[in-house]
């Protein structure tokens, strides 16, 4: 090993404090930066939130006009319909209802979605579960049906939300109907806390 001088030291320790110093601002450049992306990328999910209520609420628009003659047609007369119906307990947020349809007899739990999928039945599905134990009150002492809306319905995912139980509903040209077929018997949810 060479001998090194305390010049030579002193330069060596110089030239490695400047690296550091400008390590330092380079990571403090990459922490702004990162915290520019973080506020660029919230307001992206926002908008792209914003964007999908829209869509939602759209979707909601075109089936609530219809829904009450569609159930009727269906032997299932309703007199009400309430859009966004939050239901709570003990002060606490539990679940959301798109469109809750009542009668005093019947009460009708509409999930509405834009694009319908599979996953959104099984929440539809935990969604009536819930309503069973802690109804809302204005579906105390009905006959609780289910059903999903919308926009775009595979065949795959019409299928599995009938033999779920649920009542579909979809576009058919400018129109909505209720596709299943006319003998079709829904599932009833008993509500378990009158």
């Amino acid at each position: 090993m060479a001998n090194i001088t305390y010049d030579q030291l002193l330069a060596l320790f110089q030239k490695t404090g400047e690296q550091l110093d400008e390590n330092r601002e380079q990571l403090n450049l990459l922490r702004l930066q990162s915290a520019e992306t973080d506020k660029q990328i919230k307001a992206l999910a926002k908008q792209v939130g914003d964007v999908t209520d829209s869509l939602g609420r759209f979707a909601e628009e075109q089936v609530r006009p219809k829904i009450l003659e569609l159930f009727s047609a269906r032997g299932v007369e309703l007199e009400e319909t309430h859009p966004r119906v939050r239901v709570t307990k003990n002060g606490e947020f539990l679940l959301e209802i798109d469109l809750l349809l009542v009668n005093t007899i019947y009460s009708v739990v509409v999930e509405v979605k834009n694009t319908l999928r599979q996953k959104d039945i099984d929440e539809h599905l935990e969604r009536m579960k819930k309503l069973q134990e802690t109804p809302s009150r204005s579906i105390k002492g009905t006959t609780m049906y289910g059903a999903v809306a919308g926009m775009i319905v595979t065949d795959e995912v019409e299928k599995y939300a009938i033999k779920k139980g649920f009542y579909v509903i979809k576009t058919k040209g400018d129109n909505v109907e209720i596709s299943n077929k006319a003998d079709f018997k829904p599932k009833e949810w008993e509500i378990i806390n009158q």
